[in-house]
């Protein structure tokens, strides 16, 4: 039996000039965290026509020639690496198309197990390469690249994404501030789910249009990464906030679905009740809003949000990205 863990992950600022084909002309950059949610998956080899079954999809799928759901192309991938036989057991944390990278988290941990069936090793970087290149080219995703890269690498860090390659500046998550942080956050889930390529595909055409609005709101939603790269290295709450804030009114005028009556309400009403700072997760409409407040205001306002929300919950960053958790095989089975 192996078994990989895939975390997904939050992003504080420059999601968006991630995205095709902004990334390419101009470069993109991003600040996030991976953190204490995530996606388990389990292989076992039991001789069996492979069988994928999660308690997400609610149904087991078979090896199918005329099918084309999401688990199907997963048991595309392990056929297309000889893999035919045995069961994959899929459990995630929260729910997909939620805003957290969770389709990358499913994705990179779905090729790491394969290389790990295979008895062979693979890169975060290589990972996250993989892994982008399957969504966008295989599955006809649109997604920013920093979700795959996010989750392979793990940890808070700055990323910079350029024609030329990906670079990363992690950050201590053992601080007193981080860890302030930390308990300053909830996420509020927003009662549905959406698909991310269908919020994205708005920006994504005015950016191919090479629309001018909306290629300098991308240039100020990835510079805000780097300043809230120098927000956390100094220390700086009061500009983490700040940032966090500027950013969310800048990414909902990028599409007319990006945020909507609903999503307004809730955060209008976490700031009634002392939040500091909120945004939605994701490329839009639906989700999990990412809420920062007081430390000493947690309690409270989680309690609160739980009126608008049956969903509420706290956080705390991880510092590793996808990996196997254990790696055995029985004989018996």
């Amino acid at each position: 039996m192996i078994t990989v863990y895939s975390p997904v992950r939050i992003s504080f600022a420059g999601g968006g000039s991630d995205i095709s084909p902004f990334l390419e002309n101009y470069g993109g950059a991003v600040f996030n965290t991976t953190i204490d949610r995530g996606i388990m998956i389990r292989y076992v080899d039991d001789r069996g026509t492979l069988e994928i079954s999660s308690r997400d999809f609610l149904k087991t799928s078979l090896i199918s020639s005329n099918n084309t759901s999401m688990e199907n192309r997963i048991i595309g991938l392990f056929m297309d690496s000889g893999i035919t036989t045995g069961r994959l057991i899929m459990n995630s944390d929260v729910p997909p198309g939620s805003g957290l990278g969770s389709s990358s988290a499913l994705l990179n941990g779905i090729i790491k197990i394969i290389y790990a069936i295979k008895g062979t090793e693979i890169g975060p970087l290589e990972l996250a390469r993989e892994s982008y290149a399957t969504e966008k080219e295989k599955f006809n995703i649109i997604l920013g690249k920093q979700d795959p890269f996010a989750i392979a690498v793990g940890g808070l860090k700055y990323m910079e994404f350029k024609r030329s390659g990906e670079t990363t500046q992690k950050f201590n998550i053992n601080t007193e501030f981080i860890h302030n942080l930390e308990r300053s956050m909830i996420l509020v889930y927003t009662g549905n789910t959406r698909e991310s390529s269908k919020s994205l595909q708005e920006q994504a055409q005015k950016s191919a249009q090479g629309d001018e609005e909306t290629m300098s709101k991308l240039k100020s939603i990835r510079d805000m990464a780097l300043q809230m790269s120098r927000a956390v290295m100094s220390e700086n709450r009061e500009e983490i906030c700040s940032l966090i804030n500027d950013g969310w009114k800048i990414k909902k005028t990028l599409g007319s679905n990006v945020s909507n009556e609903r999503i307004e309400k809730m955060i209008s009403y976490a700031f009634d009740n002392g939040a500091r700072s909120a945004k939605l997760l994701g490329g839009g409409s639906e989700g999990f809003i990412l809420v920062l407040t007081d430390p000493e205001n947690v309690n409270r306002l989680q309690n609160r949000m739980r009126e608008m929300s049956e969903f509420v919950i706290r956080l705390k960053f991880d510092g590793m990205g996808t990996r196997i958790i254990n790696n055995f095989i029985d004989s018996d089975i």
